[in-house]
């Protein structure tokens, strides 16, 4: 709805054919969006932005309302300490039939597929089809399992926490505006970098020790087996991509400095790639 609504606005706006106030064509295909045009890319991504922040909030309260359960020694049944700490630190196989657990995974499968639906129609990029694919064979086992939820969202929490930053960044790359992008740029390339860097590899070894440390008798589901790999390998491509982030933003401040001191006759080019999942 919210992707319809976008691009029925951005007609009224600013009808086809028509370039905007700033000269930008909206119309146009653009060859880094497998050439998709302008119009459609921004809708999608007011679709994506809404995801995130609506995700977000939806799993950050659901953890909270089942926070005792999730810390139950009972039920994470700890296996090592570490640092003084007793892992695994939550239940990531709790119940899926605790209140709102198996609706907020349905949600997310629900966006997933819409999008996989656009980007398959306009934005054929095969590391966006991979990630689309990746998420919803990793997830929807989980929504038929018994148990799972809980990796789920506290995944989602920390994969969305930064996408209205990058969304914001992308599109202000994409229309030209300067200012708001070199303001994103540091707050976006720090926020990934904490989260998809540290705080996301520390969760998935905290959910393999839930997953795999116990013995044969407490294993997990094999759906929560399964999805953990496809978000093991998902690890390893934000890995990637927070690598060629960072390269990309030094390469762009640096070039940025020159230019303003003289050094460089041409405005700076930044060559980072603007998305990263």
């Amino acid at each position: 709805a919210v992707h319809r609504a976008t691009y029925a606005l951005s007609l009224v706006a600013a009808p086809k054919n028509k370039r905007t106030p700033g000269g930008v064509d909206l119309d146009g295909p653009v060859p880094r969006y497998a050439g998709c045009s302008l119009r459609k890319v921004a809708a999608a991504r007011a679709a994506s932005f809404v995801h995130a922040v609506g995700s977000f909030a939806w799993n950050a309260r659901l953890m909270r309302r089942h926070w005792n359960v999730l810390r139950d020694v009972a039920q994470r049944r700890p296996v090592v300490r570490f640092l003084g700490r007793a892992l695994p630190l939550l239940a990531y196989d709790a119940s899926n039939e605790l209140p709102g657990a198996r609706e907020a995974l349905c949600c997310s499968l629900g966006y997933f597929v819409q999008e996989l639906a656009h980007v398959l129609g306009n934005e054929p990029d095969p590391v966006f089809v991979a990630h689309h694919a990746a998420y919803l064979a990793a997830t929807l086992p989980i929504v038929c399992s018994p148990r799972g939820w809980a990796m789920v969202s506290l995944a989602t929490l920390l994969a969305e926490v930064t996408n209205p930053l990058q969304l914001s960044w992308e599109l202000a790359r994409a229309f030209g505006c300067e200012q708001v992008y070199d303001a994103l740029s540091p707050l976006f390339t720090f926020g990934f970098a904490v989260c998809r860097g540290v705080l996301m590899p520390l969760a998935m070894g905290d959910i393999a020790v839930s997953i795999f440390g116990r013995d044969g008798g407490a294993r997990a589901p094999p759906a929560m087996r399964f999805a953990y790999g496809v978000f093991f390998v998902g690890i390893g491509a934000s890995g990637v991509w927070l690598a060629q982030l960072i390269r990309g933003f030094r390469r762009y401040r640096r070039k940025k400095r020159l230019n303003n001191n003289g050094a460089v006759p041409k405005p700076p080019r930044d060559r980072r790639p603007s998305d990263c999942i």
